[in-house]
């Protein structure tokens, strides 16, 4: 299995691969934590990071015949992790920061469950990945801002067995990922989960031919538009707007049943919700539940 590793700190049409895979190959990443090691004991603050060495991302790959206009099909085998992360409050950060302590827990992991020691609590682990992107075909986007390529969505539901879709707008795709998390929750309101190092183990596959506007989260049943915007309503339309033409096309339906199909059979989350505007904004999930006797939304 051909293992991928290095940082890069900006999703982009000029970055040069540090591997090549083949279409249906299977790929092993090695991913830094979102502080690249900067904080290490809880006597290490938010505050002191070196924020141009945040949110690393390993790769990119290049996928041999993916091509402009076609969509990407990662699906996520497994995810591992280390066996302690940490969690920070971060300065002007999040509906709490403003009377929020700069401080930092060190989380220990092992046997599949969190333990915050000093609180005696334990919790399952559910390892995610939060940054996870093909390269834009314009500026390049900073691997801490979220956008229609993917980046950093901080999906909580992107775990072992899901499938992510996304679109593909360079040659060869480009695909990075970094920014785990052994837990984080809808809206990561302080602006991490536990933030932690680990390997993610995924087959990438080509659909050729297939147009996607935002990636598309695939699990058992249901897909989910992963959007952002300025605002939570500028993400939210967006995310109605591309998942509106997905139905559409798929079963068939006219514009105002398809509207009437995502008011009865529609799916809402946060993913991040303290971002700010410069850095991607508001990043949501609006998704619909599978239809067993219809034809996948893609594919």
């Amino acid at each position: 299995m051909l293992e991928v590793k290095g940082a890069i700190y900006a999703f982009s049409k000029d970055a040069k691969p540090v591997a090549t895979v083949k279409n249906n190959d299977v790929v092993k990443f090695v991913i830094h934590d979102c502080y690249e090691g900067q904080i290490k004991t809880e006597k290490d603050v938010a505050a002191s990071v070196d924020w141009k060495h945040t949110n690393p991302a390993a790769g990119p790959v290049y996928i041999e015949g993916a091509e402009v206009g076609d969509a990407l099909a990662v699906d996520i085998l497994d995810i591992s992790v280390a066996d302690q992360g940490v969690v920070c409050s971060i300065p002007e950060c999040g509906p709490f920061a403003a009377k929020s302590e700069l401080r930092t827990h060190v989380m220990k992991i092992k046997d599949g469950k969190v333990y915050w020691d000093k609180h005696n609590m334990v919790w399952p682990a559910a390892p995610m990945v939060g940054v996870i992107g093909t390269a834009p075909d314009g500026e390049d986007i900073a691997t801490g801002f979220v956008g229609n390529h993917g980046g950093n969505m901080d999906n909580p539901m992107i775990q072992k067995g899901v499938r992510m879709w996304f679109p593909v707008r360079v040659k060869g795709a480009l695909l990075a990922m970094g920014d785990l998390h052994a837990t984080m929750a809808d809206g990561e309101v302080c602006g991490n989960g536990i933030e932690i190092a680990g390997e993610v183990i995924v087959r990438v596959s080509i659909l050729k031919n297939f147009k996607l506007n935002w990636p598309v989260l695939e699990t058992k049943d249901a897909y989910y538009v992963n959007t952002r915007g300025a605002t939570c309503d500028e993400a939210i339309h967006s995310g109605y707007v591309e998942l509106h033409r997905l139905i559409s096309n798929a079963y068939g339906l006219d514009y105002t049943d398809t509207s009437m199909y995502m008011s009865i059979q529609g799916l809402l989350s946060a993913n991040q919700a303290c971002l700010v505007a410069e850095a991607g904004g508001n990043s949501f999930r609006v998704g619909t539940p599978k239809v067993l006797n219809k034809k996948p939304l893609i594919g």
